[in-house]
């Protein structure tokens, strides 16, 4: 009898994962699990208390999995060895990835290690990254799981989504050649591009001019500063018109005569705000000397862009991975007209950054059609993907920029050359 107990919560769970083919940002009704399950709803709460409970173990599976690769991997310390059978793992079973990426408005790495930990791995380093009270106590540790763990997310999402636009088969071969190019691409390879003349004093230049520009742009309206304070205070989920409506000071009714959704001020926010930051990098890359630099210029003005609009990145977690309309209409607060917000002109800086001189060439990955858009979007969230997780632990602002230069090297050069940057670039030890 336990037997067919434990076989029919594993095919809950099963069940569960099998929605998981995409990013599913609304939740699943138990409704439908159970209809995929063969069972009915009542049934599923023999075996979970909740909800909740049933996702909690669709993450320990997870964990449990993950966990048994980096044990296996342990007694030879490897970590490129543990990447990539980690890569394999999530190309294998989509639905791990895919359902970690669809609850990430609620997931961190720091969460991750310490659930990790937990299911016994050791020797890695993990235990020496937090101190009893969650602070940081090896922030160099702490930066490369954050770069590696941004780069493996991100290229398994363009890799999926090149499978699917051209309808190739994925196959065990393709998924160890992608698993091996993408390692090596991360620990030792990057972008590989000339940065012998972008030094620590170099960048610091960069970090002034950046910051010049930053300085001149006009604060975000109150209205967009009021979703983003709401945002960063009780998440994307939480938010509703009512509590927008009581940051502003509002009626609920006088907001739904100038949007016609709340995902509709979020994608004006959006929309107003990058086409703000893509105007500051476009006059930013005319300072740089070579495509190193104009990689990091890129990364450089968009951590100062957020370091002062902290609360818009709050509505970029939601957005990360949301495909973009064509199309974004709002009505004006003051001209009560409709308005078609930048569309031509974000096409116009897409266009221009494609031609721009930022990356000489696209490393190979084992990926059938990487383009240099895919390769610009990896450059632009990175530097999201990093504050998200320093604003866990309230870095200050030269902490981030000073990790910001270490991923810029990682990115141009790899992870073993930030081991070794001191004897890489002069005066490179921040």
């Amino acid at each position: 009898m336990e037997k067919k107990q434990n076989s029919t919560r594993d095919k809950i769970i099963q069940s569960a994962f099998s929605f998981y083919d995409m990013l599913f940002f609304e939740r699943i009704s138990l409704s439908k699990i159970a209809a995929k399950a063969g069972i009915t709803k009542p049934a599923i709460y023999k075996h979970f208390k909740s909800r909740e409970d049933l996702e909690n173990a669709m993450k320990s599976l997870i964990l449990s999995d993950i966990a048994e690769i980096i044990k296996d991997c342990e007694k030879d310390k490897n970590e490129t060895s543990i990447l990539k059978k980690v890569i394999v793992l999530l190309c294998k079973k989509k639905s791990y990835f895919y359902f970690t990426l669809s609850n990430s408005l609620e997931f961190s790495i720091d969460n991750f290690l310490i659930e990790i930990k937990k299911h016994g791995v050791s020797d890695l380093n993990l235990e020496n990254i937090f101190d009893n009270y969650g602070s940081i106590v090896d922030i160099e540790i702490y930066k490369k799981i954050i770069f590696v763990s941004g780069t493996m997310i991100f290229f398994q999402g363009a890799r999926d989504f090149i499978l699917l636009d051209k309808n190739l088969q994925d196959s065990d071969e393709s998924i160890q050649e992608y698993a091996e190019k993408l390692s090596s691409f991360i620990f030792s390879g990057g972008l590989g591009q000339d940065i012998k003349e972008t030094d620590a004093l170099r960048l610091s230049q960069l970090d002034i001019l950046c910051s010049k520009e930053i300085q001149s742009l006009k604060a975000p309206c109150k209205f967009f500063t009021a979703i983003g304070n709401v945002v960063r205070r009780v998440g994307f989920l939480k938010t509703t018109i009512e509590e927008l409506a009581k940051e502003l000071g509002l009626a609920k009714s006088s907001l739904y005569t100038n949007f016609s959704s709340k995902k509709e001020m979020f994608e004006a926010l959006k929309k107003e705000e990058c086409l703000n930051l893509f105007h500051v990098i476009k006059k930013n890359l005319l300072y740089a000397k070579n495509s190193a630099e104009c990689v990091y210029i890129f990364m450089e003005t968009e951590i100062e862009f957020f370091l002062k609009r902290r609360g818009l990145l709050y509505v970029c977690r939601w957005l990360l991975f949301q495909n973009s309309k064509n199309d974004f209409k709002i009505k004006s607060m003051h001209e009560k007209r409709e308005k078609t917000i930048g569309k031509d002109e974000l096409l116009d800086f897409t266009a221009f950054i494609l031609n721009a001189d930022i990356i000489t060439q696209i490393p190979d990955f084992g990926t059938p059609k990487m383009n240099m858009q895919i390769m610009f979007s990896w450059i632009f969230q990175m530097p999201i993907f990093f504050l998200l997780q320093s604003e866990l632990h309230n870095f200050p602002e030269e902490s981030v920029h000073a990790a910001i230069k270490d991923f810029f090297y990682c990115m141009e050069r790899g992870i073993n050359f930030i081991d070794n940057k001191e004897n890489n670039i002069s005066g490179g030890k921040k």
